[in-house]
């Protein structure tokens, strides 16, 4: 017995020297399965790169679009659809379970699904501009002999929904309501801007507004009836009814960045250089009622606005704000990526030009 229990013991030292490596903490974690899946999880956020690269949230997944191709992967980062093609400006637009890629100085335009399935839409002519609505309609802006711009509204099965033609003004935004019924426009016309709202289930004219003096040229549909407007000048808060509910103005001051990243807030970043080279962040309401005031040193490389926090990416860091913008965490080191999106489940997407690397702060 104790001759064999010498050999045992012989032979279980000559393995432990041969497989030394093995039995490290790095190597249990390899062999027993413990590193891989998070290698892999990391890894899998790769994506297709090139010329006008652009990214949108879908979801918890992510959308991303170039000259030459579109993907959309999963919240696990798995590429779900990858197509080739050639988009001479690409552009994406993200709802909650489906991506709208399209060229804007062309015809190209499809809607894909994050279960990967993929829905061409033939618009009527040149793509001026688009939205899609977190349901899934989109809704395009296109050139119409004749008029002066177009605006058609799909359902999430791609299916035409409504038309209007504009013959007096050049739509510059259109888009549809959380309830997928009222479809506001804005327009520039010889003499002023025009914001008009329309019901699906009528050709007229529901209500408009006009503002002489002031171009704005974005437009975000909020929770409930109200619309927010972007321009130079700051932003307008109006109702379908075509009521003015409150404007924000920067005054002498620039309108340098903003995100509609929400339906019952808009925060806005201004500065007093039209580069930046820091400023003031504000968060408002859906009436333009300030819920609270940041100033910045430095300038801001991309906003991300949850329902509930808002996310800041500078040259120095990651911030985490709430609505008020009181801050709730700091992640402070130098930032190389070129977009931060904060994802629903709370942590943050950042975007390289090749693969997104997904952290806490």
């Amino acid at each position: 017995m104790a001759v064999l229990l010498t050999l045992v013991l012989i032979f279980l030292a000559m393995l432990v020297f041969l497989f030394r490596d093995e039995l490290t903490g790095e190597g249990l974690r390899r062999n027993f399965g413990r590193e891989q899946p998070i290698a892999e999880e990391y890894e899998a956020f790769t994506y297709e790169t090139g010329a006008e690269q652009v990214f949108a949230p879908v979801g918890d997944g992510l959308a991303v679009a170039t000259s030459s191709s579109v993907q959309l992967l999963d919240g696990a980062g798995e590429t779900v659809f990858k197509q080739v093609v050639s988009y001479e400006l690409p552009a994406v637009f993200g709802g909650t379970e489906s991506a709208l890629f399209c060229d804007l100085r062309g015809t190209g335009c499809m809607l894909v699904r994050l279960d990967g399935e993929s829905v061409s839409i033939t618009p009527p002519g040149e793509i001026i501009t688009a939205s899609l609505t977190e349901s899934g309609w989109p809704v395009l802006v296109t050139n119409e002999a004749g008029y002066k711009s177009r605006v058609s509204v799909y359902n999430s099965a791609c299916e035409l929904q409504y038309e209007w033609w504009s013959g007096s003004g050049y739509v510059l935004r259109a888009a549809l309501g959380p309830d997928n019924r009222t479809l506001a426009v804005l327009t520039v016309e010889k003499d002023c801007g025009m914001l008009r709202f329309f019901s699906l289930g009528s050709e007229n004219v529901q209500a408009e507004l006009s503002f002489p003096e002031t171009l704005y040229y974005d437009l975000y549909f909020m929770s409930g009836d109200t619309v927010c407007l972007a321009g130079e000048e700051g932003l307008l808060f109006a109702s379908s009814a075509g009521e003015l509910c409150g404007e924000f103005s920067v005054g002498d001051s620039y309108l340098v960045d903003y995100s509609f990243g929400s339906r019952n807030y808009v925060v806005a970043f201004v500065s007093s250089y039209r580069s930046g080279a820091g400023g003031t962040l504000v968060t408002l309401d859906q009436r333009g009622q300030e819920l609270g005031r940041r100033e910045l040193d430095r300038d801001i490389i991309s906003l991300s606005a949850g329902s509930k926090h808002l996310l800041v990416m500078t040259g120095g860091g990651l911030y985490l704000y709430g609505q008020d913008l009181m801050q709730q965490s700091a992640k402070e080191t130098l930032i190389t990526a070129k977009k931060a999106i904060l994802r629903p489940d709370g942590d943050v997407l950042l975007l390289s030009a090749y693969s997104a690397e997904r952290i806490k702060i």
